[in-house]
């Protein structure tokens, strides 16, 4: 082992220089330039996974009442909810958390609008779901008319469609006509004339 005070500052200044120089080596590497026509044709890295679970998790903290920023009220119905979510799904809400007064409101009542097609509308605009039954579709397509999901006013009106008879046909185009579904309405008049005519 040499002990000469001289060598010894050699070798530590050898072993710097080697670290160093490795270490720019690195550098110089990682950051090499790539031409554009080698990357012209890379896609990025999608996750098909991230905004369903990203909605399944909002959903979660919504049925937990966990960073809701809202309540919505209909008849007796106290629906928790994030404005952000709604505002991204409907123009409806939108609206009315971007330019309104209720964009302070920490609770609002809805008027006009059924508690349970309340719950199944906000249920839907976390999941993307939604049962239309003949129970159901009477209030759920006025509420989502009045929201402006179209989506699911267009599910009820396809909906009422399938259910078209004899026997419903009329109540069915005056549902359509006094909710301006026209497509169904101009279903409705059709089938109305080759059974009534």
């Amino acid at each position: 082992m040499d002990s000469d005070p001289e060598n010894l500052d050699k070798q530590f200044s050898n072993r710097l220089l080697l670290r160093h120089a490795s270490q720019n080596s690195l550098d110089e590497s990682s950051q090499k330039h790539i031409p554009r026509s080698e990357t012209k044709h890379k896609l990025p890295y999608r996750n098909p996974q991230h905004f369903p679970r990203a909605f399944d998790n909002l959903n979660l903290m919504r049925r937990q009442s966990q960073l809701c920023d809202v309540v919505l009220v209909a008849d007796d119905s106290e629906v928790p909810a994030h404005k952000m979510v709604l505002a991204s799904c409907s123009p409806y809400f939108h609206a009315m958390f971007t330019s309104f007064e209720e964009s302070r409101q920490e609770r609002i009542v809805l008027q006009d609008i059924d508690g349970s097609a309340l719950q199944l509308l906000i249920d839907y605009v976390y999941t993307a779901e939604v049962l239309v039954t003949e129970e159901n579709v009477q209030v759920l397509l006025p509420a989502a008319n009045l929201l402006q999901l179209t989506d699911v006013r267009d599910a009820c009106c396809d909906f009422l469609q399938s259910q078209l008879h004899p026997t419903n046909c009329l109540g069915i185009r005056a549902f359509a006509d006094l909710h301006g579904c026209l497509e169904l309405l101009s279903i409705a008049e059709s089938y109305v004339e080759q059974h009534f005519t």
